[in-house]
């Protein structure tokens, strides 16, 4: 399958948040840009839990009885935060190798991708949970941070999976 059909809804959703990262900057007022931001940061999240979930189920499906692949897009987990014990522990129902690939990329030096990744879904929890006081550190500088480490985390399991396939 060609790489735009495979990724075409993930993509659109990386887009559209890369548009508003754009138009949102050029707000100088701190209230937009603080309502913008928390705006962004339940986009990425969802970002974060559709593009490992796309990914994974693109991979299953590949030569598979087409039962099975229902049987594992029916029982995907709805309402898994995708925290990176999370993410862990899909990647290692795939293959354990997958896991321990994962846990090198997230220790690579100087990056802070388990706090970027973690982070962004603490703040998408607090925003839909009205608890506005977890929030002091969603800013668009804090949330694109997070995006920039997002898009590599994707890029990192399309490549990884896209290995076994």
């Amino acid at each position: 399958m060609a790489r735009s059909s495979r990724h075409n809804g993930h993509d659109r959703y990386k887009s559209r948040i890369t548009n508003l990262f754009q138009s949102y900057g050029a707000d100088s007022n701190p209230e937009s840009q603080a309502h913008n931001a928390k705006y962004l940061a339940v986009l990425v999240s969802g970002y974060l839990e559709q593009a490992v979930k796309e990914l994974l189920l693109q991979y299953a499906s590949q030569g598979t009885r087409s039962q099975i692949t229902r049987y594992i897009e029916e029982t995907w987990p709805i309402s898994r935060n995708m925290n990176v014990e999370n993410i862990k522990t899909i990647l290692n129902q795939f293959n354990t190798g997958w896991s321990q690939e994962f846990s090198i990329w997230l220790e690579e030096e100087g990056k802070n991708r388990k706090n970027d990744i973690n982070s962004i879904v603490r703040w998408r929890n607090s925003i839909a949970h009205g608890q506005e006081s977890n929030t002091t550190g969603v800013t668009l500088v804090s949330v694109r941070n997070a995006f920039c480490t997002i898009k590599e985390l994707v890029s990192f399991i399309d490549e990884m999976v896209n290995r076994e396939g």
